[in-house]
């Protein structure tokens, strides 16, 4: 993964290992915007349209589902488990669904309960995003694109569940 940096008349570029380029990435974003505090914002590209930052203490936190009649919606990526049969399955919808049917043992499973995201990053370098309603502490989930096994643990902390 490259990392550039430019600005009027200079600019570098740095090759380095995805997982490092994202720590470097973070910190040197962090440094920018303490450096960058005290002065004036730079200008948006259209200046018509100003850019406005929200400290995070006020930002309203942004959900993938919506709740009607009870039950959760939520489209995208799904890595659910029947609770009937066990079975594993994953899957995507592109429309807003309210549950899910297992081709196993014919049950239809709604959402009653909010799922919870999944983040796979595989060692080949792909990550993907599921929403699960696994309750298991860890798990083992096979990457999409090269088929290998990886293992997520739930992390309480941020309520989700993550590459170990």
């Amino acid at each position: 993964m490259k990392i550039r940096v430019t600005t009027e008349g200079k600019s570098v570029m740095v090759d380095m290992e995805p997982k490092l380029a994202d720590k470097v990435f973070k910190a040197l974003v962090l440094q920018l915007l303490q450096a960058g505090g005290d002065r004036e914002q730079p200008s948006a590209p259209h200046p018509s349209k100003p850019v406005e930052i929200i400290p995070k203490s006020e930002a309203v936190p942004v959900k993938d589902y919506e709740k009607l009649d009870g039950l959760y919606q939520y489209k995208g990526f799904f890595y659910t488990i029947c609770p009937e049969c066990g079975n594993i399955r994953g899957f995507c919808s592109k429309k807003e669904i309210e549950g899910f049917h297992c081709f196993k043992c014919g049950a239809d499973i709604p959402f009653t309960e909010e799922l919870l995201p999944l983040h796979v990053d595989c060692e080949c370098g792909h990550h993907f995003k599921y929403m699960t309603n696994m309750k298991e502490k860890m798990f083992d989930i096979n990457c999409i694109e090269c088929g290998n096994p990886v293992a997520v643990r739930y992390n309480d902390k941020r309520n989700s569940y993550e590459t170990i």
